[in-house]
């Protein structure tokens, strides 16, 4: 058992440091809407049901100190449909139809799913935010959690110039490195062979 024992520790060692080295990936950007028509369905933009970003370019406009989407300022995203219905409610509850978002760059593919609204704020005059809520899945993430939030308003009321954004979250994927999966690996081995160690002496205990 005492050979055993520095093999024992070693395992826990290795495993613990592996933990410690995974580290957390997140998403953190903003987007703004260039060009295009911006257009919204009911009688004022804080009363609305849909907002729709036809043609309009969905430029990033800002990325985070963490972000790990691999966008920088001015690339474009993909946003299919380009209508968000959102209803008449304040949330939460499900959205009209799921919106995918995607992008790629040098990172990979990333696929953004959004299927709930989490809340609409309509308390400003034509205004509106609206936060929506999904998975997202590429490099470094599968399936995570994932928020978006968009707001819109007309300053001057229906017939005048819509501004519209929106900014991304994702958190808490935490992918280990292929460094980290080793030393993972190596305290398992040794976790194992201390085991078998202290199992073999007690057969030949008993056998005695």
């Amino acid at each position: 058992m005492k050979k055993a024992l520095p093999a024992l520790i070693a395992g826990f060692m290795s495993v613990i440091g592996a933990v410690s080295a995974a580290h957390s990936k997140t998403i953190d950007f903003a987007v703004v809407a260039i060009g295009g028509t911006l257009t919204y369905s009911g009688a004022t933009l804080d009363k609305s049901v849909a907002f729709d970003f036809d043609r309009s370019a969905l430029t990033v406009s800002q990325v985070g100190p963490q972000d790990n989407s691999g966008l920088a300022p001015f690339d474009i995203l993909s946003l299919i449909p380009t209508d968000i219905m959102y209803g008449s409610g304040t949330g939460p509850g499900p959205l009209g139809a799921d919106i995918v978002k995607t992008w790629t760059d040098a990172l990979g593919t990333f696929k953004e799913t959004l299927t709930t609204v989490v809340s609409i704020d309509r308390h400003a005059i034509n205004a509106i935010t609206v936060t929506l809520r999904g998975t997202t899945t590429g490099p470094g993430f599968l399936d995570t959690p994932t928020d978006l939030i968009l707001g819109a308003t007309q300053a001057g009321g229906p017939g005048s110039v819509i501004s519209a954004s929106f900014t991304n979250t994702t958190f808490g994927a935490t992918i280990p490195e292929t460094s980290t999966w080793m030393m993972m690996g190596l305290g398992f081995v040794g976790l194992g062979y201390a085991a078998v160690r202290r199992s073999s002496k007690d057969r030949s205990a008993i056998a005695l």
